[in-house]
Protein backbone atom coordinates (compact mmCIF):
# COMPACT_ATOMS: atom_id res chain seq x y z
CA UNK A 1 0.00 0.00 0.00
CA UNK A 2 2.74 2.41 0.98
CA UNK A 3 4.72 1.84 -2.17
CA UNK A 4 1.61 2.33 -4.31
CA UNK A 5 0.90 5.78 -2.84
CA UNK A 6 4.53 6.84 -3.09
CA UNK A 7 4.81 5.67 -6.68
CA UNK A 8 1.66 7.61 -7.56
CA UNK A 9 2.99 10.71 -5.85
CA UNK A 10 6.27 10.31 -7.70
CA UNK A 11 4.33 10.06 -10.93
CA UNK A 12 2.90 13.50 -10.24
CA UNK A 13 6.42 14.86 -9.76
CA UNK A 14 7.58 13.25 -12.99
CA UNK A 15 4.92 15.26 -14.79
CA UNK A 16 6.56 18.52 -13.72
CA UNK A 17 7.98 19.41 -17.16
CA UNK A 18 4.60 19.06 -18.88
CA UNK A 19 3.16 22.42 -19.87
CA UNK A 20 -0.14 23.87 -20.96
CA UNK A 21 -0.76 27.04 -22.89
CA UNK A 22 -3.86 29.22 -22.72
CA UNK A 23 -6.22 29.29 -25.71
CA UNK A 24 -5.49 32.06 -28.19
CA UNK A 25 -8.71 33.82 -27.23
CA UNK A 26 -7.13 34.72 -23.88
CA UNK A 27 -4.96 37.84 -23.98
CA UNK A 28 -4.67 38.71 -20.29
CA UNK A 29 -6.22 38.17 -16.86
CA UNK A 30 -8.38 41.31 -16.86
CA UNK A 31 -12.00 40.48 -16.11
CA UNK A 32 -11.52 36.70 -16.10
CA UNK A 33 -13.99 34.96 -13.80
CA UNK A 34 -12.41 32.41 -11.45
CA UNK A 35 -14.38 30.10 -9.17
CA UNK A 36 -12.48 28.75 -6.16
CA UNK A 37 -13.70 25.59 -4.40
CA UNK A 38 -12.36 25.00 -0.91
CA UNK A 39 -13.06 22.88 2.14
CA UNK A 40 -14.44 24.74 5.20
CA UNK A 41 -12.94 28.22 5.10
CA UNK A 42 -13.43 28.42 8.89
CA UNK A 43 -10.29 26.29 8.97
CA UNK A 44 -7.43 28.74 9.54
CA UNK A 45 -5.23 27.35 6.78
CA UNK A 46 -7.99 27.12 4.18
CA UNK A 47 -9.40 30.49 5.16
CA UNK A 48 -6.00 32.19 4.87
CA UNK A 49 -5.29 30.49 1.54
CA UNK A 50 -8.63 31.44 -0.04
CA UNK A 51 -8.33 35.03 1.20
CA UNK A 52 -4.77 35.28 -0.14
CA UNK A 53 -5.79 33.91 -3.54
CA UNK A 54 -8.83 36.20 -3.72
CA UNK A 55 -6.81 39.31 -2.79
CA UNK A 56 -3.91 38.47 -5.13
CA UNK A 57 -6.05 37.46 -8.11
CA UNK A 58 -8.36 40.45 -7.71
CA UNK A 59 -5.32 42.71 -7.68
CA UNK A 60 -4.33 41.15 -11.01
CA UNK A 61 -7.70 41.98 -12.57
CA UNK A 62 -9.52 38.68 -12.08
CA UNK A 63 -12.98 38.34 -10.54
CA UNK A 64 -12.97 35.62 -7.86
CA UNK A 65 -15.90 33.78 -6.27
CA UNK A 66 -15.07 31.43 -3.37
CA UNK A 67 -17.26 28.40 -2.65
CA UNK A 68 -16.84 26.47 0.60
CA UNK A 69 -17.80 22.88 1.45
CA UNK A 70 -17.67 21.10 4.84
CA UNK A 71 -15.58 18.28 3.35
CA UNK A 72 -18.68 17.13 1.44
CA UNK A 73 -17.80 15.61 -1.98
CA UNK A 74 -21.42 15.64 -3.16
CA UNK A 75 -21.82 19.34 -2.37
CA UNK A 76 -18.51 20.14 -4.07
CA UNK A 77 -19.62 18.26 -7.20
CA UNK A 78 -22.87 20.24 -7.24
CA UNK A 79 -21.00 23.52 -6.81
CA UNK A 80 -18.65 22.70 -9.68
CA UNK A 81 -21.52 21.67 -11.95
CA UNK A 82 -23.15 25.03 -11.25
CA UNK A 83 -19.87 26.74 -12.15
CA UNK A 84 -19.76 24.86 -15.44
CA UNK A 85 -23.23 26.14 -16.24
CA UNK A 86 -22.13 29.68 -15.38
CA UNK A 87 -19.13 29.31 -17.75
CA UNK A 88 -16.37 30.47 -15.46
CA UNK A 89 -12.99 31.02 -17.12
CA UNK A 90 -11.08 28.90 -14.59
CA UNK A 91 -11.76 26.69 -11.57
CA UNK A 92 -9.35 26.51 -8.63
CA UNK A 93 -10.09 23.39 -6.61
CA UNK A 94 -9.13 21.85 -3.31
CA UNK A 95 -10.23 18.28 -3.95
CA UNK A 96 -12.46 16.91 -1.20
CA UNK A 97 -12.45 13.35 -2.58
CA UNK A 98 -9.96 12.33 -5.24
CA UNK A 99 -12.12 9.40 -6.32
CA UNK A 100 -15.50 11.12 -6.24
CA UNK A 101 -14.32 14.17 -8.17
CA UNK A 102 -13.14 12.32 -11.29
CA UNK A 103 -16.55 12.30 -13.08
CA UNK A 104 -17.00 15.97 -12.17
CA UNK A 105 -13.60 16.92 -13.56
CA UNK A 106 -14.41 14.98 -16.71
CA UNK A 107 -17.44 17.25 -17.18
CA UNK A 108 -15.27 20.31 -16.58
CA UNK A 109 -12.81 19.11 -19.20
CA UNK A 110 -15.65 18.54 -21.68
CA UNK A 111 -16.69 22.15 -21.07
CA UNK A 112 -13.10 23.22 -21.87
CA UNK A 113 -12.63 25.03 -18.54
CA UNK A 114 -9.08 24.86 -17.10
CA UNK A 115 -8.68 23.55 -13.55
CA UNK A 116 -5.93 24.43 -11.09
CA UNK A 117 -5.54 22.27 -7.98
CA UNK A 118 -4.41 23.58 -4.60
CA UNK A 119 -3.81 21.95 -1.18
CA UNK A 120 -4.42 18.36 -2.34
CA UNK A 121 -2.72 16.82 -5.40
CA UNK A 122 -4.46 14.41 -7.74
CA UNK A 123 -3.31 10.94 -6.74
CA UNK A 124 -5.31 8.01 -8.07
CA UNK A 125 -5.38 4.89 -10.17
CA UNK A 126 -7.21 6.43 -13.13
CA UNK A 127 -4.65 6.87 -15.90
CA UNK A 128 -6.65 9.82 -17.23
CA UNK A 129 -6.75 11.65 -13.89
CA UNK A 130 -3.71 13.76 -14.70
CA UNK A 131 -5.40 15.03 -17.86
CA UNK A 132 -8.27 16.57 -15.91
CA UNK A 133 -6.33 19.52 -14.53
CA UNK A 134 -3.98 22.20 -15.73
CA UNK A 135 -1.63 22.44 -12.75
CA UNK A 136 -1.18 21.65 -9.05
CA UNK A 137 0.18 24.41 -6.82
CA UNK A 138 1.02 23.47 -3.25
CA UNK A 139 3.32 21.46 -1.04
CA UNK A 140 4.91 18.05 -1.49
CA UNK A 141 3.34 15.80 1.14
CA UNK A 142 5.80 12.97 0.52
CA UNK A 143 8.60 15.41 1.35
CA UNK A 144 6.64 16.54 4.42
CA UNK A 145 6.38 12.99 5.74
CA UNK A 146 10.03 12.27 5.04
CA UNK A 147 11.27 15.51 6.64
CA UNK A 148 9.22 15.16 9.84
CA UNK A 149 10.23 11.50 10.03
CA UNK A 150 13.88 12.50 9.90
CA UNK A 151 13.26 15.20 12.52
CA UNK A 152 11.57 12.65 14.80
CA UNK A 153 14.42 10.16 14.53
CA UNK A 154 16.98 12.91 15.15
CA UNK A 155 15.08 14.21 18.19
CA UNK A 156 14.88 10.72 19.66
CA UNK A 157 18.59 10.11 19.10
CA UNK A 158 19.45 13.54 20.54
CA UNK A 159 17.45 12.53 23.62
CA UNK A 160 19.62 9.42 23.92
CA UNK A 161 16.98 6.96 22.74
CA UNK A 162 18.18 4.17 20.47
CA UNK A 163 14.84 2.36 20.67
CA UNK A 164 11.46 4.02 20.37
CA UNK A 165 7.74 3.36 20.00
CA UNK A 166 6.12 6.05 17.87
CA UNK A 167 2.41 6.81 17.33
CA UNK A 168 0.87 8.79 14.47
CA UNK A 169 -2.23 10.97 14.82
CA UNK A 170 -3.22 11.35 11.19
CA UNK A 171 -5.60 13.43 9.14
CA UNK A 172 -8.14 11.54 7.05
CA UNK A 173 -6.46 8.32 5.91
CA UNK A 174 -9.02 7.39 3.25
CA UNK A 175 -7.30 9.55 0.65
CA UNK A 176 -5.59 12.88 0.14
CA UNK A 177 -2.59 14.27 2.01
CA UNK A 178 -2.53 12.09 5.12
CA UNK A 179 -1.67 8.74 3.48
CA UNK A 180 1.21 10.34 1.56
CA UNK A 181 2.67 11.82 4.73
CA UNK A 182 2.07 8.69 6.79
CA UNK A 183 3.74 6.28 4.37
CA UNK A 184 6.77 8.53 3.87
CA UNK A 185 7.11 8.96 7.65
CA UNK A 186 6.93 5.21 8.20
CA UNK A 187 9.55 4.57 5.51
CA UNK A 188 12.03 6.90 7.24
CA UNK A 189 11.45 5.40 10.69
CA UNK A 190 11.71 1.84 9.33
CA UNK A 191 15.28 2.57 8.21
CA UNK A 192 16.36 3.14 11.83
CA UNK A 193 16.86 -0.12 13.77
CA UNK A 194 15.12 -0.08 17.14
CA UNK A 195 12.57 2.57 16.19
CA UNK A 196 9.06 1.59 15.17
CA UNK A 197 5.73 3.17 14.32
CA UNK A 198 3.43 1.09 16.49
CA UNK A 199 0.08 2.63 15.56
CA UNK A 200 -1.60 5.11 13.21
CA UNK A 201 -4.89 6.61 14.36
CA UNK A 202 -7.13 8.52 11.94
CA UNK A 203 -8.36 11.62 13.79
CA UNK A 204 -9.85 13.34 10.70
CA UNK A 205 -7.73 16.49 11.19
CA UNK A 206 -9.74 17.19 14.35
CA UNK A 207 -7.60 18.49 17.27
CA UNK A 208 -10.21 17.55 19.89
CA UNK A 209 -10.34 13.99 18.58
CA UNK A 210 -6.54 13.99 18.45
CA UNK A 211 -6.32 14.96 22.12
CA UNK A 212 -8.78 12.23 23.14
CA UNK A 213 -7.06 9.55 21.06
CA UNK A 214 -3.61 10.60 22.30
CA UNK A 215 -4.82 10.13 25.87
CA UNK A 216 -6.11 6.68 25.03
CA UNK A 217 -2.82 5.71 23.38
CA UNK A 218 -0.74 6.92 26.31
CA UNK A 219 -2.87 4.78 28.63
CA UNK A 220 -2.77 1.80 26.27
CA UNK A 221 1.03 1.77 25.99
CA UNK A 222 1.74 2.70 29.62
CA UNK A 223 2.08 -0.95 30.55
CA UNK A 224 4.58 -1.48 27.70
CA UNK A 225 7.05 1.16 28.82
CA UNK A 226 5.08 4.02 27.30
CA UNK A 227 5.25 5.80 23.97
CA UNK A 228 8.46 7.59 23.09
CA UNK A 229 7.09 9.93 20.40
CA UNK A 230 3.85 11.13 18.84
CA UNK A 231 3.55 12.64 15.36
CA UNK A 232 0.50 14.90 14.99
CA UNK A 233 0.05 15.72 11.30
CA UNK A 234 -0.50 19.37 11.97
CA UNK A 235 0.45 21.53 14.92
CA UNK A 236 -3.12 21.73 16.23
CA UNK A 237 -3.24 17.94 16.47
CA UNK A 238 0.25 17.87 17.99
CA UNK A 239 -0.96 20.44 20.54
CA UNK A 240 -3.79 18.07 21.43
CA UNK A 241 -1.22 15.34 22.06
CA UNK A 242 0.74 17.71 24.30
CA UNK A 243 -2.41 18.53 26.27
CA UNK A 244 -3.23 14.84 26.61
CA UNK A 245 0.29 14.09 27.82
CA UNK A 246 0.02 16.79 30.49
CA UNK A 247 -3.29 15.30 31.68
CA UNK A 248 -1.70 11.84 31.82
CA UNK A 249 1.27 13.03 33.84
CA UNK A 250 3.65 12.58 30.91
CA UNK A 251 6.05 15.46 30.28
CA UNK A 252 6.44 16.50 26.63
CA UNK A 253 9.85 17.84 25.68
CA UNK A 254 13.16 16.93 24.13
CA UNK A 255 14.97 15.17 26.99
CA UNK A 256 15.61 11.51 27.75
CA UNK A 257 12.57 11.22 30.04
CA UNK A 258 10.25 13.28 27.83
CA UNK A 259 7.62 12.35 25.26
CA UNK A 260 8.88 13.66 21.90
CA UNK A 261 6.05 15.41 20.02
CA UNK A 262 6.33 16.63 16.42
CA UNK A 263 3.78 18.33 14.22
CA UNK A 264 3.41 20.01 10.84
CA UNK A 265 1.97 22.94 8.87
CA UNK A 266 3.64 25.44 11.27
CA UNK A 267 0.51 26.72 12.98
CA UNK A 268 0.33 29.14 15.91
CA UNK A 269 0.05 26.41 18.60
CA UNK A 270 3.16 24.78 17.15
CA UNK A 271 5.10 28.03 17.28
CA UNK A 272 4.30 28.44 20.98
CA UNK A 273 5.06 24.80 21.76
CA UNK A 274 8.37 24.77 19.87
CA UNK A 275 9.42 28.01 21.58
CA UNK A 276 8.51 26.49 24.96
CA UNK A 277 10.43 23.28 24.24
CA UNK A 278 7.29 21.13 24.38
CA UNK A 279 7.32 20.29 20.64
CA UNK A 280 10.47 19.12 18.89
CA UNK A 281 9.68 20.08 15.29
CA UNK A 282 7.18 21.27 12.70
CA UNK A 283 7.23 21.69 8.91
CA UNK A 284 6.90 25.00 7.06
CA UNK A 285 3.59 25.34 5.18
CA UNK A 286 2.29 28.84 4.46
CA UNK A 287 -1.27 29.34 3.16
CA UNK A 288 -0.68 32.97 2.16
CA UNK A 289 2.21 31.95 -0.08
CA UNK A 290 0.21 29.13 -1.63
CA UNK A 291 -2.60 31.57 -2.45
CA UNK A 292 -0.20 34.12 -3.98
CA UNK A 293 1.58 31.56 -6.16
CA UNK A 294 -1.70 30.01 -7.35
CA UNK A 295 -2.98 33.47 -8.36
CA UNK A 296 0.27 34.19 -10.21
CA UNK A 297 -0.03 30.89 -12.12
CA UNK A 298 -3.62 31.72 -13.08
CA UNK A 299 -2.47 35.10 -14.40
CA UNK A 300 0.33 33.42 -16.36
CA UNK A 301 -2.17 31.06 -17.96
CA UNK A 302 -4.51 33.85 -19.03
CA UNK A 303 -1.54 35.70 -20.52
CA UNK A 304 -0.71 32.68 -22.67
CA UNK A 305 2.41 31.64 -20.78
CA UNK A 306 3.46 28.05 -20.26
CA UNK A 307 2.36 26.52 -16.96
CA UNK A 308 4.20 23.75 -15.10
CA UNK A 309 2.10 20.71 -14.32
CA UNK A 310 3.31 20.76 -10.70
CA UNK A 311 4.60 23.66 -8.60
CA UNK A 312 5.88 22.54 -5.21
CA UNK A 313 6.42 25.43 -2.80
CA UNK A 314 9.65 25.47 -0.76
CA UNK A 315 9.49 24.18 2.80
CA UNK A 316 11.77 23.66 5.78
CA UNK A 317 11.99 21.74 9.05
CA UNK A 318 11.24 24.05 11.97
CA UNK A 319 12.89 23.50 15.37
CA UNK A 320 13.78 25.68 18.32
CA UNK A 321 17.02 26.52 16.52
CA UNK A 322 15.23 28.40 13.71
CA UNK A 323 11.73 29.09 15.07
CA UNK A 324 12.44 32.83 15.32
CA UNK A 325 12.85 32.95 11.53
CA UNK A 326 9.37 31.52 10.89
CA UNK A 327 7.33 32.45 13.97
CA UNK A 328 5.55 35.48 12.50
CA UNK A 329 4.61 33.81 9.19
CA UNK A 330 3.39 30.65 10.93
CA UNK A 331 1.23 32.38 13.54
CA UNK A 332 -1.91 32.57 11.40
Amino acid sequence: MASRWLKLASACAVLLPLVFAAPKSYADAQGKRVAMFMGPTQDKYLGALSKSFDTSATGMGMKVTVFSSPFDPALQAQQIDDAIAQKYDMLVVQIISQRAILPTLARVKAANIPVMLVVVPMVGNDSNAQDFYLSYVGYDDVAFGRMIGEATVKSLKDAGKSKAKIAILAGSMQEGKAPLREHAFRDVVAKTPGMEVVVTEDVKWNPAVGERVAGQLLARFAGQGGLDAIYGMNDSIANGAIQAAASAGVEPGTGAKNLIVVGGNCQAPGVKNVEAGKQAASILMLPVEEGKVAAARAKDFFEGKKIDKVTFLPTDTITKANIEKYAAACSY
